[in-house]
């Protein structure tokens, strides 16, 4: 958005120049806008033409000219040109940022399985399964909670494959629709965010930092974090996450204790607790909405992919 907003200033600062530039000089008149003579069997309006030229600007006491077959003063034309101007790429730099916001979702979010992105609220599958249907409906009234400025978090959880990533993804696009590009959204891949971290440590060219991340996550409207726990590799291990895990996860859940926070995990609540820092999950579960699983939840991979 940076760079954006960048080219926008520089061509306005152009355009603003080439207006000033004109402006000031009363015998010159932009290529853009060429003057334009009636027909040559209209002398009747010729003659018109050349009365009201022959008079000056109540204004700038400059003489007029002929633009766009009006008789009108060089420098308000310009000054007109340039108010128009600067209404146009105000207008469009107000359109960009809107934007900005749903763009977040789709450019920034970090994914192991991009078919997720493909993840919608009426593509999960529920046929004859009554607590998957329930736990649909659930997302789908939270996500109107928070468009309606409601702040809470979500805790998913169960077994591996009931579509916990389908529906946190689906609450998100649901968001980003129906906000007007007024709330931003991220996924976030745990596993996959700290692979990419720890590659950077060997490239100095990658953006993947952990202050980009600590910042990114911080900031946006609503986020989820996918799969929490998956990161030790074993489900079934009591080792502890590395301190670095712990320092990432840390800084961002306590930046967001405004802003509703979505995990997703396979980990019950005494494996969490022997992993993560108890102030961390404490923070999380506030005010939590909690959506559970079991194995009446079939399997939803085979059908879908994710």
């Amino acid at each position: 958005m940076q760079a954006i907003g960048e080219a926008i200033n520089q061509t306005m600062a152009t355009k603003l120049t080439w207006a000033s530039e004109y402006c000031t000089n009363a015998t010159h008149v932009p290529a853009h806008i060429k003057p334009r003579m009636p027909n040559d069997d209209d002398w009747d309006a010729v003659t018109e033409y050349q009365v009201e030229m022959q008079k000056l600007c109540d204004k700038y006491k400059v003489q007029k000219i002929i633009i766009d077959g009006q008789v009108v003063c060089p420098r308000c034309k310009c000054e007109q040109y340039t108010a128009e101007t600067t209404a146009e790429f105000q207008s469009y730099a107000d359109h960009l940022k809107k934007n900005d916001k749903t763009l977040v979702l789709y450019n920034q979010s970090v994914l192991q399985d991009e078919t997720i992105l493909y993840a919608r609220f009426d593509n999960y599958r529920t046929e004859d399964e009554p607590l998957a249907y329930q736990n649909l409906l659930m997302m789908k009234q939270h996500a109107t909670g928070i468009l309606n400025g409601e702040k809470f978090n979500i805790l998913l959880y169960g077994p591996p494959g009931v579509g916990k990533s389908h529906l946190s993804y689906s609450l998100l696009y649901d968001i980003n629709v129906r906000s007007n590009n007024q709330m931003s959204c991220l996924f976030i891949d745990i596993d996959e965010m700290l692979r990419r971290l720890r590659d950077s440590f060997n490239n100095p060219e990658s953006k993947y930092t952990e202050l980009y991340f600590t910042r990114l996550m911080s900031e946006v409207d609503v986020l989820v974090l996918d799969d929490l726990g998956a990161e030790t590799g074993n489900e079934q291990t009591e080792k502890r996450a590395s301190d670095f895990t712990g320092r990432i996860l840390r800084a961002v859940v306590n930046s967001r204790q405004q802003k509703v926070t979505v995990v997703t995990t396979n980990l019950g609540g005494e494996q969490l607790n022997k992993m993560y820092d108890g102030k961390m999950l404490s923070r999380l579960s506030k005010n939590r909405k909690a959506v559970l699983f079991d194995d009446r939840v079939k399997d939803k991979r085979p059908l879908e992919g994710y």
